[in-house]
């Protein structure tokens, strides 16, 4: 799903969600080892602040990487919901989803300040900062705006799927209301043929049952 793939017209479902994941586990173990780094004193950070600054990038792997990105996942992918209705009246959100600038600087800066901190680069951190701040204050704004969209999608479950926990899935279809479908949407139907002792059987079935 990236330049490549678009630029070679490859692109393909597998790679769109494999994308996401590749970005979600690099982000986490960069801020991980970042972490890491901080606490055992090998950075410029001084060692009175290092402990609030290690626990401020794990509580962001749980809310910016885990919780806001799986959040939209499921908000989009599982119940259908427009990404332009996950905080778009916030500027923040805008400018971070809607510019392909702001989206690259903020993207490049959080990664970029978690390797200033492993590689113990005061410039790259420094220069990396003001775009890390971004990009988590997008995502954290974005979570926000997401938790009452979710009780509103909530509503429109049946009171029995609300009671037992059953989540409405992807593919289900109109006419079956809000029960869930057995297979995804564009699941391809595969009809084997019948082999010749089935179908012996069946007819001899039918001719017991008629006599």
């Amino acid at each position: 799903d990236g330049y490549a793939a678009r630029a070679l017209n490859q692109e393909s479902r597998l790679g769109y969600y494999l994308d996401m994941v590749i970005d979600r586990v690099s982000s986490c173990l960069c801020l991980h080892f970042a972490a890491k780094a901080v606490l055992s004193g090998a950075t410029f950070v001084p060692v009175t602040v290092a402990a609030p600054v290690a626990l401020m990038l794990r509580i962001l792997i749980v809310l910016v990487e885990l919780v806001a990105h799986g959040a939209v996942m499921f908000l989009s992918e599982v119940l259908g919901v427009h990404q332009k209705q996950m905080g778009y009246d916030y500027w923040i959100v805008r400018q971070y989803l809607s510019d392909k600038h702001f989206l690259g600087w903020a993207c490049f800066s959080f990664e970029g300040f978690g390797l200033g901190l492993i590689m113990n680069s005061a410039p790259l951190a420094l220069i990396s900062l003001p775009g890390f701040v971004f990009r988590a204050l997008a995502n954290i704004t974005r979570l926000i705006a997401i938790v009452p969209l979710m009780e509103k999608e909530k509503v429109k479950w049946p009171e029995e799927q609300r009671r037992d926990g059953e989540v409405p899935r992807r593919g289900s279809s109109d006419r079956l209301g809000h029960h869930r479908a057995a297979s995804p949407s564009g699941a391809q139907v595969v009809r084997r043929p019948r082999s010749s002792s089935n179908a012996s059987s069946r007819t001899s079935s039918r001719d017991g049952k008629s006599e």
